[in-house]
């Protein structure tokens, strides 16, 4: 019997936040957070009390990192979500399973760090009006430039898998 390599995969969402909508899921979770984002994204409170019991909607400020110096990360036990409010930040992602140089996977924080082999991976900048979804399976890179520091303003959602 022949054993079959597991190619890695990449499951992430890239769009504009116009098409949030066409992206539903069975994952109750992630589609309740979904509808918030749709209907509620610049609200400071989650919608409701079983929302804030569903996932966790953090708004976060920071200036970006030459790319050189950022790392992937990824996690096993949420979905991450990533909305430019702000500014704009260079993003790449890949599968967890191409990380090299990996770092002890943390299950408090859920993240383990790590850099990624050349080849097969999304590159690109997540500005205003654009939104990145990230599954336990897509190690990504994000708050990096490729040239000129940005101050990003945006929301990062986590939902339990």
């Amino acid at each position: 019997m022949k054993s079959r390599i597991k190619e890695p995969k990449i499951l992430m969402i890239y769009d504009k936040l116009e098409n949030i909508h066409l992206h539903a899921s069975d994952n109750n979770h992630l589609s309740q957070c979904l509808k918030d984002i749709a209907t509620d994204l610049h609200a400071e409170w989650y919608p409701d009390e079983m929302s804030s019991k569903v996932y966790k909607k953090n708004r976060i400020q920071f200036t970006t990192a030459p790319k050189s110096e950022k790392r992937f990360e990824a996690h096993r036990k949420y979905i991450d979500i990533h909305i430019v409010l702000k500014g704009r930040e260079y993003v790449e992602v890949g599968s967890e399973g191409s990380l090299t140089n990996r770092t002890e996977y943390d299950p408090e924080q859920d993240i383990l760090f790590g850099d990624m082999q050349e080849g097969g991976r999304f590159a690109g900048y997540l500005e205003p009006g654009s939104f990145l979804v990230c599954f336990p399976d897509d190690a990504h890179l994000v708050g990096a430039h490729e040239q000129t520091p940005a101050i990003v303003e945006k929301f990062v959602y986590k939902i339990p898998v």
